[in-house]
């Protein structure tokens, strides 16, 4: 209808501003009104509900999204692969760069053995108790009878083993077999140790390694005779008791130098070469002759006691104290050493510890 019909179709209703309407027809109107609006409001009330909802789903995607973008790492986790690194390492020029002690085990070994295969194997050796790696252990070591539980007993024996305080002492080669003893110190849980390997080896090319795990005691010869410096020092201090002619020597050397003195009867010497620190001083020189002449003990030494004290090894424990630890069939020893105030090292009162 345009405007014009319209009010042409209500003229009648303004001309009779009186006239109500049919009360059925508007009751009648009015209910359907109503339903229509009720309709229309259902229609639109789940709208109500499900909307926050879906705005939520979308932010919390988009929020997860954008964090997986922005840390790739934290969207796909990797997934962690145990790494096996109970094993020698096979690049063996690393090893011998890595660790000095394993160069100088190497290059002595070769030059007794004549045999490159030799050296590496020792080296290896050493590396696989490091590194805890049975399998090279049970193909390289010879196990009497059951590799299987030999090797954990050997494992255990060394575990803790510092490989970089690896020292040689010595090499014996026997005269029955191609094989040489090998004797080498080295530091365990923080204990100084001494042990030995014997290296078989054919002329097949075959090498193997025989580890003994029982308690060590070396063959020690007389290693307590004096070298030509030695030797000229001690004529030298005999004189004057100058401690300057023993400047030059080491803690070693002086030990032995007291130890000749007492062999030699020689009293005073041996005084003289005790430490003048004032509080490490025990008896005086005149208690000392008297000492000499009353206890065989001072006047008599037994240089078998003392036998692998040439071969031993200084420790310093302080700026002017030490002591000279050695082996040999008396058990684990130590000679106490002290340097006086003029820099020169000396015997200290009583140095077997």
């Amino acid at each position: 209808m345009n405007n014009r019909n319209d009010e042409k179709w209500l003229q009648p209703l303004k001309n009779r501003p009186e006239l109500e309407p049919n009360p059925v027809f508007a009751n009648e109107l009015k209910e359907k009104l109503t339903e229509n609006y009720k309709i229309k409001r259902r229609n639109f009330s789940w709208l109500k509900m499900w909307v926050p909802l879906a705005v939520a789903v979308c932010l919390f995607t988009v929020i997860t999204v954008s964090y997986v973008m922005s840390d790739p790492e934290q969207g796909q986790q990797p997934v962690e692969v145990e790494e096996n690194t109970k094993v020698v390492n096979p690049d063996f020029e690393t090893l011998l760069a890595e660790n000095p002690a394993y160069q100088q085990l190497y290059d002595s070994v070769l030059k007794v053995t004549k045999i490159k295969e030799a050296g590496k194997l020792v080296v290896n050796f050493f590396e696989a108790l490091h590194v805890e790696d049975k399998e090279f252990l049970k193909e390289n070591v010879f196990f009497p009878a059951n590799p299987e539980k030999e090797v954990e007993v050997l494992l255990d024996f060394y575990k803790g083993i510092d490989v970089r305080s690896l020292t040689i002492k010595s090499f014996k080669e026997s005269q029955a077999e191609p094989s040489i003893e090998m004797v080498f110190s080295y530091t365990q849980n923080n204990e100084e140790k001494l042990h030995h390997i014997h290296i078989n080896y054919w002329e097949e090319g075959q090498i193997e390694i025989y580890a003994p795990l029982d308690e060590y005691v070396p063959e020690i010869e007389n290693d307590l005779e004096l070298n030509e410096q030695e030797r000229a020092a001690y004529d030298a201090f005999k004189v004057d008791h100058n401690p300057e002619a023993l400047r030059n020597l080491e803690p070693i050397s002086v030990a032995k130098i007291y130890l000749q003195a007492i062999a030699d009867g020689d009293q005073e010497t041996s005084y003289a070469l005790y430490t003048k620190r004032e509080d490490r001083v025990m008896w005086s020189e005149e208690e000392d002759k008297k000492y000499w002449e009353q206890d065989p003990m001072f006047s008599e030494i037994d240089n078998k006691a003392y036998y692998g004290l040439g071969s031993g090894t200084f420790r310093q424990q302080s700026e002017y104290e030490g002591y000279i630890s050695f082996r040999n069939k008396n058990g684990d020893m130590g000679f106490q050493m002290v340097k006086d105030e003029n820099g020169v090292w000396k015997v200290g009162f009583m140095p077997i510890q």
